[in-house]
């Protein structure tokens, strides 16, 4: 072989070492909003994330903001205009009080608890007692799911008290007798009594179009 021609063989393979590695894609970013009740599925979500980048934000029901990546909630919105993909269902419980001498309710009973026409024990299990209902905020999922199931759309009572989260729904039916609550079956403690089940609701997921790339791939693994 010529020296020139080693030369040029060696320049070669230097070059070669030198050229500049090709650019790794930088992992995928998606922002997830979800409400109280679906953050049961937030484990799901992050083992199906991978390597993805995902940014959480909890919002009410009626406050998920449509041009999300992902949005998770219980039960289907009245004005969805979006594509929406189910995950999952969910039990929406009425729940007691453990020491409530009643462990089931009928759906008119329910009805009457949660439209305030029930105001104490005394139709029920014969106690003056005073009834006292816990619900969510206004435009939270589940409470609107209820409502619609049981209601037929109408508010649960004014003189409901209030609850901010599952947990303190929970905790609230848990430390009074009288107390009756809603909850979903994720977020059900040995510390309440299920005595009703208002409605088996979908999870949805709903995107702001048809879902591509990262936001196809987590919501096909969500499905599995």
């Amino acid at each position: 072989m010529r020296p020139a021609q080693l030369l040029l063989i060696v320049l070669i393979v230097l070059l070669a070492g030198c050229s500049p590695a090709a650019p790794t894609a930088a992992p995928a970013s998606l922002t997830v909003q979800y409400t109280a009740s679906a953050a049961s599925w937030l484990p799901s979500l992050v083992v199906c994330a991978g390597s993805m980048t995902i940014h959480t934000e909890q919002r009410l029901g009626e406050d998920l903001d449509p041009g999300t990546d992902l949005a998770m909630r219980i039960g289907q919105p009245v004005d969805l205009t979006s594509p929406a993909y189910r995950i999952g269902t969910e039990d929406v419980l009425v729940i007691l009080n453990p020491q409530n001498p009643v462990h089931q309710l009928s759906a008119e009973q329910v009805r009457g608890l949660f439209s305030g026409e029930i105001q104490t024990w005394k139709d029920i299990t014969g106690s003056d007692s005073p009834v006292e209902i816990w619900s969510y905020p206004h435009g939270e999922d589940v409470e609107q799911v209820f409502e619609q199931a049981v209601l037929s759309g109408s508010p649960i009572t004014s003189t409901a008290r209030l609850a901010n989260s599952p947990e303190e729904m929970a905790r609230a039916v848990a430390k009074d007798i009288n107390a009756v609550g809603i909850l979903t079956r994720h977020w059900k403690t040995g510390d309440v009594l299920e005595v009703y089940t208002a409605v088996s609701a979908p999870v949805l997921v709903i995107t702001p179009s048809l879902p591509k790339g990262p936001s196809s791939a987590l919501l096909a693994c969500l499905q599995k």
